[in-house]
């Protein structure tokens, strides 16, 4: 959802979802529906290619259901969508429906700009819980269309070629923390070919880093909660950042770059571009990356032989990923609401869009799809996802995802406006996490977190 790439690939798509959509035939005769013509703006961000398939499923609904016309508003980059919404607010002329960035649905829930969509989820197919976006009323605003969490991509060649086992894929048999940063020495090469347990290693000349994370929230906040701590407690009532567990995690993400030498200093011309390109070019052994970088991951494979493989993370304390994915929202002031939730419907049926889950993009939103051996079939059984994907992946996402904070706490972004920055110094090296966390973010997020309590 992150990284869109694979002209071919998305046109093959497209033409996957417009002959399995249009066999959708929902919406007429419903209860509150039109039976007039009635156009509905959906909203949604992406290159092209993503352009390409979404006018595709867009085309196949309208087919399937002739009194509705789609007008699909493109937003350009995930990054530029709050200022365009919110010009789009200011001028009254808001969508009916679409994406929403993740940090900003409880923000805009909580100012009743979207409708709640707790009775509308009942007695649907369960979604996973972690996809929830929940007011601290209870009420629903949002759920993801597509579940993403954070896995190991690694480059197998690299892996044979030092003689390492590759990283596993069983939940049951990941490694701890401590068993990762020994690998990933022994994957990270200077230019004359020492790795990083060697006394002759030049840290100032890495040609081969072992491992990749980058650093923005998900992955600290991801190992912050493997190490018993994270950014707010899951029941969204006190704020832990400057807990013991969560600076230690902090501090051991930094080390990696700036006294284990295993990863590339961020801003640095050392700093890989994506996780496909470094893992063929062999700049970097491991990337712990998003689900979504199988996509290019399997294009890369494809056309230029990437030999890959998939894992699980590996744990400070427990084993722990998070999962994350774009809203699909309801405006409130939308005209046509019952239509709206209809499109919703179908939209958010991971039977609809599986040419996404299957080019590795996404995973799918429902429990049962990661529970039923015929349905985990139909969108992991294909040449872009590894023989090892089931395990590394559908069970550790099913079993081990917790929530991320942008699903439950209203003031993330406020402090993650804080953090990110203040944490580039920890990441540098400049500062320690507990020194960054207690005497510069602590006494400006609190506040923040207390008004939104």
């Amino acid at each position: 959802m992150r990284k869109r790439t694979g002209i071919a690939i998305l046109v093959a798509l497209a033409f996957l979802m417009f002959t399995a959509l249009s066999v959708f035939a929902g919406g007429q005769g419903e209860k509150g529906v039109s039976s007039g013509q009635v156009t509905l703006k959906y909203d949604f961000w992406g290159d092209q290619n993503e352009v390409n398939a979404t006018h595709a499923y867009m085309d196949a609904y309208m087919k399937a259901n002739p009194n509705v016309k789609i007008d699909p508003i493109h937003m350009g980059a995930s990054t530029d969508f709050m200022s365009k919404i919110n010009t789009l607010a200011a001028s009254d002329s808001l969508p009916d429906l679409g994406y929403f960035i993740e940090p900003g649905v409880l923000p805009w829930g909580l100012a009743g700009r979207f409708v709640d969509l707790s009775s509308f989820y009942q007695g649907q197919p369960a979604k996973l819980d972690v996809l929830k976006f929940t007011l601290p009323d209870g009420k629903i605003v949002g759920i993801s269309v597509a579940n993403e969490v954070h896995v190991i991509w690694y480059n197998k060649k690299l892996f044979d070629k030092a003689g390492l086992p590759y990283p596993p894929a069983d939940p049951a048999k990941a490694w701890d923390w401590n068993h990762f940063v020994q690998v990933a020495k022994q994957l990270t090469l200077d230019a004359n070919g020492n790795n990083a347990n060697s006394s002759s290693f030049d840290q100032n000349n890495v040609r081969q880093f072992g491992a990749w994370i980058q650093q923005w929230y998900i992955p600290w906040i991801t190992f912050a909660m493997s190490n018993g701590g994270g950014l707010v407690s899951q029941d969204g009532k006190s704020l832990i950042l400057n807990s013991p567990a969560t600076i230690d995690a902090i501090q051991k993400l930094a080390d990696l770059i700036n006294v284990d030498h295993v990863s590339p200093t961020p801003g640095s011309n050392q700093m890989p571009s994506a996780t496909a390109t470094a893992l063929l070019s062999g700049q970097v052994a491991m990337s712990i990356d998003g689900t979504w970088a199988l996509q290019t991951i399997a294009i890369t494979h494809q056309q230029q032989g990437l030999d890959f493989g998939v894992g699980v993370l590996p744990y400070m304390k427990k084993l722990t990923t998070s999962s994350i994915g774009t809203p699909i929202v309801i405006y409130k002031t939308s005209k046509h609401i019952p239509e709206a939730e209809q499109l919703l419907k179908f939209v958010m049926n991971p039977e609809n869009s599986l040419p996404l889950e299957r080019s590795g993009l996404w995973l799918p939103n429902e429990v049962q799809w990661y529970q039923d051996p015929t349905l985990i079939a139909k969108w992991v059984d294909n040449p872009a996802h590894p023989p090892e994907y089931k395990q590394a992946v559908v069970d550790f996402a099913l079993h081990y995802a917790q929530r991320l904070p942008p699903y439950y706490v209203p003031t993330f972004q406020k402090m993650d406006d804080v953090i990110e920055p203040a944490l580039g110094q920890v990441w540098l090296g400049q500062k320690s996490a507990a020194d960054v966390i207690n005497n510069e973010i602590m006494p400006k997020i609190t506040p923040i977190f207390q008004a939104g309590q």
